[in-house]
């Protein structure tokens, strides 16, 4: 019945109540550390959750419980990049159970996740209930096999690659072990689509605990994800620039950049699969020079999409060895001259953010 209700409504456009989906900061005391958190009709989604169980006889419920002392599973400060990469590919699908949040100590998917089943339709996004996952019948075995030797989901780029190597190896050999030492982020990710989002998906794998029936508007809700995105990468990036003790070269470069910016995991895969090599000069004016541009001229676009690629410019002025700090003068900076002005209308200052002096 409520399907067909969402149904009609779709069809004949009517008007209803939507209910609204925005972006809060959320401050944890004890670290200082600021995340964000979706939060709907202008409250924190796990405050509303906190007071929806109050009287929750359910025991699961109430050691999950408070729900704000749960971190949002779209962070991208998750342990493993490769359920990062997972929780966006969820976010993206037009159905899905789309996790919401995560204990805070594992920051994983192997202990608390508690999911929305949500339903994407032409204008408009459905959050039908929430519940928590049940491990119970989870096999950490099954879950290995589903991984680079799960050959049903092989594309054909997979065979061609992994057809005559590593496909060919076994769980747990020295040369598997190996493989997934140096591809972590691409075992984890094939192992998440593979099987824990089938297993999301069988009847009983997770309690839905509330029956929420949200509905937003599909362009508030996709811009609430972009936006969401955004704060998330210039989390990371100034992570990097916190975290990173080293000057780095440019694969290493590359391959933090990538994480950062938006697109740059494809980029940095195509380019590798171009060229066989990084080319540092040509990956940045890529993943820097022509999206940063766009975002200049684009008076649409707001100041945090521009302050992510200030920061990836930090990163690699403070970070970046012999070979980064070329690229970014003689790549970056030189392009972006042509820009000097309109920066400036964006309150950005090239020379105080590239200056000579670094050279």
């Amino acid at each position: 019945m409520l399907k067909q209700w969402k149904q009609w409504k779709d069809c004949f456009r009517i008007n209803v109540d939507m209910n609204h989906i925005d972006v809060i900061v959320k401050n944890y005391e004890k670290t200082e550390y600021v995340e964000y958190e979706p939060a709907i009709d202008g409250c924190a989604l796990s405050e509303w959750l906190d007071r929806y169980t109050a009287d929750s006889n359910d025991k699961q419920i109430n050691f999950i419980r408070p729900f704000s002392n749960l971190i949002p599973a779209w962070s991208y400060a998750l342990d493993w990049y490769g359920d990062v990469l997972f929780t966006w590919k969820l976010l993206e699908m037009d159905e899905a159970p789309v996790p919401l949040l995560m204990c805070e100590d594992d920051a994983d998917y192997s202990c608390v996740v508690i999911v929305a089943e949500v339903e994407k339709k032409d204008d408009y996004v459905y959050w039908n209930r929430i519940g928590y996952v049940n491990h119970d019948n989870e096999s950490f075995d099954e879950e290995k096999r589903m991984g680079i030797f799960c050959l049903e989901a092989y594309s054909d780029e997979d065979w061609e690659k992994y057809g005559d190597n590593i496909a060919l190896a076994n769980v747990d050999s020295d040369e598997w072990r190996q493989w997934i030492s140096e591809h972590w982020t691409e075992e984890l990710f094939r192992r998440r689509m593979n099987y824990t989002l089938p297993y999301y998906k069988t009847e009983g794998s997770i309690t839905w605990f509330v029956d929420t029936d949200w509905i937003f508007d599909r362009r508030e809700y996709e811009s609430m994800l972009k936006k969401y995105q955004v704060l998330q990468r210039i989390n990371l990036a100034k992570s990097e620039i916190d975290m990173t003790m080293k000057k780095i070269n440019k694969e290493e470069c590359a391959e933090i950049l990538s994480r950062i910016l938006p697109g740059g995991i494809r980029l940095l895969k195509k380019h590798y699969d171009d060229y066989g090599e990084m080319l540092i000069h040509l990956f940045v004016s890529e993943a820097i020079n022509e999206p940063f541009i766009e975002l200049i001229r684009n008076q649409a676009s707001s100041d945090k999409e521009l302050e992510l690629y200030v920061y990836a410019i930090k990163f690699m002025l403070l970070h970046g060895d012999e070979n980064v700090l070329n690229a970014l003068h003689v790549t970056v900076y030189e392009r972006l001259c042509d820009e000097k002005e309109m920066l400036k209308k964006r309150g950005i200052d090239l020379e105080c953010l590239i200056p000579e002096e670094s050279t």
